[in-house]
Formats: C-alpha cells, sequence, structure tokens
C-alpha cells in the first residue's frame, strides 16, 4: 500500500479491513474493503484530499445521509459514511460483475431490447429517487453496475451531498460535479436547481451511446463537449443506427431536447415511451433528420451559452484545462527562440543511454541533462536565466529517464533498477526505490504524486515518498508482453498514453490505459516516444527521429486527424529512444544528430591510421587474442549491435541481430564473443560463435542486470560488473564458466563497497584484476589479486580510468584526467609491483565512463575512436508551443 493508503487502512482498523485499491474516479478512490462488524464485502470509496479539503466534514456526512433511506431493486445502498484522521468515505456494498462503461468498452453497441431494457430499470430508479426527493446528477455508464445483468445505479445523490458541503467553494479543488458527455445543458450551465429532468437527459445520453456507440455530443475537450451540449442538436439515433424503432428514437429525441421543460415531466413517462406506452409527438417520431429549431429555440440556446460562458470555464477546470490554458498563456506570451545550449568544457549530452536525458521544467526554466565527460556520467542542471549549468547532488550520478515533478521542485531518475530523486534547489539524492525489476523505458510523474515506470515488463506505480513498485497489469497480460514504455499522463484524467511494441527494434504504437479499471485501448498510430500533450495535440518522435503532432480526443487519448511532422532530424534509436523533451509550457529540447566517429590506429608518436573508413557511431572495441579481428559496438537509428572487422580480408560484419546488444569481449580462445544484450526479459550475459555459425545463446543471468563482462584467461570464471541496484551497485563479482557448453553458477563477490567499482580487466596472466573505482573521490586505477583475496594496489596517481593490460603483462595502460594514454611498468606473478608512469598519447581521443573506449593492436599502436564526421547539437527553443499552434491552426 502507499503511505496514504497505510493512514486510511489505520484510521479505519476498528470498522474495515482494505484489502486492494479497486479504481479512481473524478471524486473518489474506491478500495475493496471487509466489513468486520458484518463479516462482508464492501467497497468503500474515500474522496479525493482536494476535494476533502474544502468540504465541511460534518456538512457532507449529514448530507449524504439523505440518501441512506433510497431501497430500491435498482439502487446500489449506502451502507455507512463518515470522517476518519481527515478522510471523509461512504461505503457501499460490493458487486462482483462489471460496468456498463466496461461492457460498452467491449461491445460498443448493445442490442435494442438489451438496450431499452436497461435503460428502462435505471429509469424505474430514478423515479424512485425523484419521488423522494434525491437527484442523481451524475448518471453515466460508470456508475451503473451489472449484477447478473441487472443494472444497479450507484454513488445516489452523492454529487448532491458533495455540493451542498461544498458550499460553493467547489471551484477551490479544480473538479467538476457531473461527466460532459452526460451533462444536462442547464447542468452544464452550472444552474444551481436542478430538477428530475437533468436526470431524464443523461439517461437519455446513456442511452443514445448504448444504441449508436458514442453519446449524442463528442469533442476533442471538455469545453468542446460542453459547448455543443447547449447550442447543437443531437443527431437522431436513427442516422446512426437505421434499424432502431421509431418510438424508441423518439423518446431519446425527445429526452435529449434542450430546454427541460420540452422533456419528459418524470423518468417513468421517458421508459413508457420507451416501451411504446407513452404519448411522443408524431412529428418527432417520423423525422429521418432534424430540422432546424425556430428562432426563439436558438436564441435562447445562445442566451444559455453566453450567459455560461465563464460557468464553463469554472467546469472545464475540473478535467484541467485550467492548467493547460494557464500554459498556454504563458507559452503565448514567449516569443519564439531558438538557441544552441551550452554545455560544460568537455561534456556531452548521453546519446546511447537508455531512456531521456534531456528533461524541461513544467515552467520551462530548467532544463536537466545527464552528460558524458572526462571525469564520467555527470547530471547537471542550467536555469534559463543562468550562463552556466552546476552538477547535481554528490556528482556521481549516471541518471537516465529525467522527468521533473509537476510542481518543477524535484527531479526524478533511474540508475540502473532504481528510482531516484534530488532536489532542483540542491541536496542529496533520495532513493525512492526499485523500478519493479525490469530495465526503465521512461518515468512520468503525476499530479498525485506517483511516479510511473515504463518497461518490457509492463507500467509500474512508485510513491513519490518512496516505496515497492506496484504493477498496473497482471505480469502474465498480453499488454505486459508487448511492452509498456515512454509513459506519459494524460492532462485531467486517470490514464497514461504509451508506446507499445514488443521488441526495441520495431516501431511503437500508441496504447492508453486507464488507471483506475485497468482497461487498455490499442491504437494503429505508430508513436516511438510519445513527448508531451499541448492543448489537444500530442508530440511524439516517430522512429525516423520526425517530431510528430496529431490532435487527440485528450479524455481518451484516441487520435483524431492524421499526424503531421513538425521538425526533422531528431535523435532517436529504439533502444535509447528520443533525446527530446518537452515543457507543459511549451519549451522544447532536443538534440539533432549523433556524434560520428572513426576507429583509428595510432602510433605513439601521434600518426594515425584509419582502421574502418566510414564514420559511424562505434564504441568499446576489443581485438581478438590473435589481433586478426575487431568486436565493436555499432550504434545507429535503427539498432545497436555488435559488428566484426576482419583484419586481413577487410571484412566488417554484423555479429548479432536482434535486441541491443553492447560492450563485447572475447573468449580466451577467440572463437566466441560474449556481450551484454536486452533481448531477454530483461539484460543478461549472452554468448554467440564470431564467425555466426550458431546463434546467441544465454550465457548468464544475474539477478541483478549485468553491465559488462569478462571471461579469466583460463576458461574458468565469467567475472560481471553490476548496473546500480540494491545488494550489488556498481560492483564486481564472479561466477564459474566451465565452457561454452556449461552455465556459471554460484556468485563470488570480488569488489564491492558503497562506490562504483567497474572496468573489470584480467592480467594475460589471469593472477591479477584491474579496475577502477571512486572510492577517494574520484576515478583511479587499483589492481587486486586473483582469484585469492588481498589487498589492491593504486596504479594511476592523479585520476584515471579505462583500464587495458600489454599483452606481454609488463604493461598496463590507463586514460589519465585529460584523455591521455598512460603507460606503467608493472611486474605480475605471485606479487604485483608497479615502476615508471608515462604518458604515451595525447589527442581528442573519445572516452567511455562504464567500459574501456579504446584498445592495443598486437604491434603496439592504440586503437582509439576519434570524432569524424556528423557532431551531435543540442537545440533549445523557447516559445514553441506558441509556433506549433500557429503551424496547426493554419492547417486546420
Amino acid at each position: 500500500m502507499t503511505p496514504g493508503t497505510d493512514r486510511l487502512a489505520a484510521a479505519l482498523a476498528d470498522r474495515y479491513t482494505i484489502e486492494r485499491e479497486l479504481g479512481q474516479g473524478g471524486m473518489a478512490t474506491v478500495y475493496l474493503a471487509q466489513d468486520l462488524k458484518h463479516d462482508r464485502k464492501v467497497a468503500l470509496k474515500v474522496l479525493r484530499p482536494e476535494l476533502a479539503a474544502v468540504l465541511g466534514a460534518d456538512r457532507f456526512v449529514v448530507e449524504i445521509k439523505t440518501t441512506a433511506g433510497l431501497q430500491h431493486p435498482h439502487i446500489l445502498p449506502l451502507f455507512d459514511s463518515g470522517t476518519a484522521d481527515g478522510f471523509l468515505y461512504y461505503v457501499m456494498p460490493y458487486i462482483e460483475g462489471e460496468t456498463l462503461r466496461a461492457k460498452l468498452d467491449r461491445e460498443r453497441q448493445l442490442g435494442i431490447e438489451e438496450a431499452v431494457k436497461l435503460a428502462c430499470a435505471v429509469a424505474d430508479a430514478l423515479d424512485y429517487a425523484h419521488r423522494h426527493g434525491v437527484i442523481h446528477r451524475d448518471i453515466k455508464p460508470e456508475n451503473i453496475l451489472l449484477h447478473d445483468g441487472r443494472p444497479m445505479v450507484a454513488d445516489f445523490g452523492i454529487a448532491l451531498a458533495v455540493s451542498a458541503a461544498a458550499g460553493g467553494r467547489m471551484t477551490e479543488t479544480g473538479l467538476s460535479l457531473g461527466t460532459p458527455h452526460y451533462m444536462s445543458p442547464e447542468q452544464a450551465t452550472a444552474e444551481k436547481d436542478l430538477t428530475a429532468r437533468s436526470d431524464v437527459y443523461s439517461l437519455a445520453s446513456v442511452l443514445y451511446e448504448m444504441l449508436a456507440g458514442n453519446p449524442p455530443h463528442t469533442g476533442a475537450s471538455a469545453q468542446q463537449i460542453i459547448m455543443k451540449i447547449v447550442t447543437e442538436e443531437a443527431a437522431p439515433v436513427t442516422t446512426v443506427r437505421k434499424s432502431v424503432p421509431p418510438q424508441v428514437a423518439a423518446a431519446v429525441a425527445k429526452a435529449l431536447e434542450k430546454l427541460p421543460a420540452d422533456r419528459f415531466g418524470t423518468a417513468r413517462e421517458f421508459a413508457l415511451a420507451l416501451e411504446g406506452r407513452g404519448e411522443v409527438p408524431l412529428p418527432l417520431a417520423r423525422v429521418t433528420s432534424r430540422p432546424a429549431r425556430g428562432a426563439a429555440a436558438g436564441t435562447r440556446a445562445w442566451q444559455m451559452a453566453t450567459a455560461g460562458l465563464l460557468v464553463v470555464a469554472i467546469v472545464a477546470v475540473g478535467f484541467a484545462l485550467r492548467e493547460r490554458a494557464s500554459a498556454r498563456s504563458a507559452a503565448e506570451a514567449v516569443p519564439v527562440i531558438r538557441a544552441h545550449f551550452d554545455l560544460p568544457p568537455g561534456a556531452r549530452v548521453a546519446d546511447a543511454l537508455v531512456g531521456s536525458t534531456l528533461a524541461v521544467s513544467p515552467a520551462g526554466d530548467v532544463i536537466a541533462f545527464t552528460s558524458i565527460t572526462v571525469n564520467g556520467l555527470r547530471m547537471y542542471l542550467r536555469r534559463v536565466h543562468e550562463l552556466e549549468a552546476r552538477e547535481i547532488a554528490d556528482g556521481n550520478l549516471a541518471g537516465r529517464n529525467l522527468t521533473f515533478s509537476p510542481d518543477g521542485k524535484w527531479l526524478a531518475f533511474s540508475e540502473g533498477n532504481v528510482l531516484r530523486k534530488v532536489a532542483v534547489d540542491g541536496g542529496a539524492a533520495v532513493t525512492l526505490g526499485s523500478t519493479g525489476g525490469a530495465v526503465p523505458y521512461g518515468l512520468s510523474w503525476s499530479a498525485t504524486d506517483t511516479i510511473y515506470i515504463g518497461s518490457f515488463s509492463g507500467l509500474h506505480a512508485v510513491p513519490a515518498s518512496g516505496g515497492t513498485p506496484l504493477p498496473l497489469s497482471a505480469p502474465d497480460s498480453l499488454s505486459v508482453r508487448a511492452g509498456q514504455r515512454w509513459p506519459l499522463l494524460l492532462p485531467g484524467r486517470g490514464a497514461i498514453l504509451y508506446a507499445r511494441g514488443s521488441s526495441s527494434s520495431a516501431p511503437g504504437e500508441l496504447s492508453v490505459v486507464e488507471l483506475g479499471t485497468g482497461r487498455i485501448t490499442d491504437y494503429s498510430l505508430q508513436v516511438s516516444m510519445p513527448l508531451g500533450i499541448l492543448d489537444d495535440q500530442l508530440v511524439y518522435v516517430a522512429a525516423s527521429g520526425e517530431l510528430m503532432t496529431v490532435r487527440i480526443d485528450v479524455g481518451s487519448g484516441r487520435p483524431l486527424t492524421d499526424p503531421v511532422v513538425l521538425e526533422e532530424g531528431v535523435l532517436f534509436d529504439p533502444t535509447a529512444g528520443a533525446k527530446a523533451a518537452i515543457s507543459r509550457s511549451g519549451t522544447l529540447v532536443l538534440m539533432r544528430g549523433r556524434a560520428q566517429l572513426q576507429p583509428v590506429l595510432v602510433s605513439r608518436v601521434g600518426v594515425a591510421a584509419p582502421l574502418l573508413d566510414e564514420p559511424r557511431t562505434y564504441a568499446t572495441p576489443r581485438y581478438s587474442p590473435d589481433g586478426r579481428r575487431v568486436a565493436l559496438t555499432v550504434i545507429s537509428a535503427a539498432s545497436t549491435d555488435v559488428w566484426i572487422y576482419d583484419v586481413g580480408r577487410n571484412t566488417f560484419s554484423r555479429l548479432t541481430t536482434k535486441g541491443s546488444n553492447v560492450r563485447p569481449e572475447w573468449t580466451p580462445d577467440g572463437m566466441h564473443v560474449v556481450f551484454v544484450s536486452d533481448r531477454g526479459d530483461r539484460p543478461a550475459v549472452w554468448i554467440e560463435s564470431a564467425d555466426g555459425s550458431d546463434t546467441a545463446r544465454l550465457l548468464y543471468q544475474p539477478a541483478q542486470e549485468p553491465f559488462e563482462a569478462v571471461v579469466s584467461p583460463d576458461g574458468r570464471t565469467l567475472v560481471f560488473r553490476t548496473a546500480p541496484g540494491f545488494e550489488y551497485s556498481r560492483d564486481i563479482l564472479a561466477v564459474p564458466y566451465l565452457g561454452v557448453d556449461t552455465g556459471p553458477s554460484g556468485v563470488t563477490p570480488l569488489v564491492t563497497s558503497p562506490n562504483s567499482e567497474t572496468m573489470p580487466r584480467f592480467s594475460p596472466d589471469g593472477k591479477w584484476l584491474a579496475y577502477q573505482s571512486n572510492e577517494s573521490g574520484r576515478f583511479e586505477i587499483y589492481v587486486r589479486p586473483f582469484p585469492a583475496a588481498g589487498g589492491r594496489v593504486q596504479v594511476s596517481p592523479n585520476g584515471g580510468s579505462e583500464p587495458i593490460w600489454g599483452r606481454d603483462g609488463r604493461s598496463l595502460y590507463f586514460r589519465g584526467p585529460l584523455g591521455e594514454v598512460v603507460h606503467v611498468a608493472v611486474s605480475t606473478g605471485d606479487t604485483f609491483t608497479i615502476g615508471a608512469r608515462t604518458t604515451v598519447l595525447t589527442g581528442e581521443y573519445l572516452q567511455d565512463s562504464s567500459h574501456p573506449n579504446w584498445d592495443i593492436a598486437p604491434d603496439g599502436r592504440f586503437l582509439m575512436l576519434k570524432r569524424a564526421g556528423e557532431e551531435a547539437q543540442v537545440v533549445v527553443v523557447h516559445g514553441w508551443g506558441r509556433e506549433l499552434r500557429a503551424q496547426v491552426g493554419r492547417r486546420r
């Protein structure tokens, strides 16, 4: 449970035992609970905190009691209500079955006889309540429960009780009573004294949807729907479904009249008309399309609309339009300014880490990014009014999947399978918990202070205050197996939009999951990575690197138009995602292009010759034991794979073909390549024949994500380094390795501490293990005996990284603090000693903070990566939301 749920459970412990959350609605969160006194299951509904904060608790309890006396076969009774530790709650029976909404989502349209029967039963319940002075005010499919096919109307009078208890302060809550699609015109214009005719209109809207598949009025926003309800006639239901009987169509049309006086006086009259037993004016029964209404009625409708404009704005606040309108006003006040984003000296935005390494605060005034520097991965914050970026927290954060809190005061991020946050104003990073056991693909921070985590193992939720990750879908569901990445919260609705796809190599498609019900709706629109929603425009990145927009129904996430290209050249790859972000206020930041590199062989006097002519994004080159081949990681927009370059034949061929495959290392016999891949359900160590004669096989999948792995020279041990985690965070571990036909088992910790120990490298005789650690506050190179325990020896004096042993066993090389290559004379055997240190190569060659990004050729030259061809650019566009609206407006 969440901390809030724990507090609620404690407050009600003497009366109810809370078992689990069932869902969330506009006003309340619903829990399944056990009534201890009566030994029965109940639905415990707790009003949302922002609503409870403005209600008079005593008044609410008094008002809700007026509904407790309703006893009807089609009304869900009220068992209990009250306050506990600040919570306002009410209790109803727990009904096993489904809501009418769930049935409509599954079937869309119901049989005419079934739909009319359900509507008449609900009308009977309404008529009973109306005669007892209770107006429901929120009739909708979600509030009609189906128990063995029999409808039960829930939440009777709750809306009235809330409204009365609020005493006119509902606008402070940001919520609205009623649901736009089913509101009567008088409810939409906030008339206080609603009559039974308002419920009749709402029920007719529900019946219309049961028959036609959609409510009578739809739109892209709550405002649009409300304006249509007030000003536009509903199309006759027979225009959508010709088989609807005339008396049913006529009854629905009369019940949907704009003026309450033109509708049925009671719900019973409506039910009789549906059954053909009432009187409906003949012209309504004969029409196939509705004629224009008289001038007086039209004038009245527009008068209602005009008088209600301010009220409509208040109602729309409940659906997050206030927030979006405020953001829009702020965006339109800012001129469109495009600028290159200056980075700290020696830094570049990390472009190959999984998840976004760029984020913009909701107000657009702070930009966060993860950078690769000569000192490793670092996280920075840059305020737009400041000239320089500042490093975050302790300087040892390698965050990815960056996302700001809704108020812009916190930045959440993942490190390995750990979820953390750090205050924008400074301070140490705070660990929130696990990300759910899988590699996180995107984070989204909700207004209810919940952080949602995307992955190939489904969506998980973690309280922003910390806690256990809870899956939003069953682990074996099709939706989870299809992948749920890059979550984005729909504004003003308990739903998440995300990209689905079973592999990182295939383009994603749009899906939406409702948080309360878990209901998932899939769409065919290809969306590789959603970025944000401005007004009713979903902004996303396509697999080709194009920044796209499509108009959506912000209530459901359903695409309404064809997508439009806005920008081109956004850096995107299937594994790492897009390097772009957009703020709620309309500030855009993005990377264009990826730095192109070239592998070169450099002599000690600095003469360089290309190993490969074509510039690409290469990483972690590694010579085979015989020096005849080189394994490299090649990163592109389509894939991240291991390639093999045959030196003698001058051929370059792709080895891996599935998933993302990185950091290749050779087995001692040179026959196989070991690498880390995400092709399974989570990252693991895989092995494949270097000549491609067999398919890749899973070699070892530890409980915690492996980041890099090497095989000992005698072929008996696999040493791997973990990603950030809880038990072993950036630590070096070992397992037995008995050859490619026998998997390892039994983990032995080698170098573990609260610090980062990375890049394990075996000496040629296998007796010594070099690695880098930041235990001193900066990365240094250390050597320790293997496999026996023993003290470690520090090799680098003033900072060092990326250790590589010389082939003769008498040399150890590392990269110095400025990227230079330093040679250290060493002796190995029963003891380890170091001699003189000499800088043997300088120059601007690429470094890496996670795995050695260079190697030594058999002839003693250095295989380095240098920049060649394109360079990546980081661009910031202030006021981009204004530009988006202008482009969309022209197309409309």
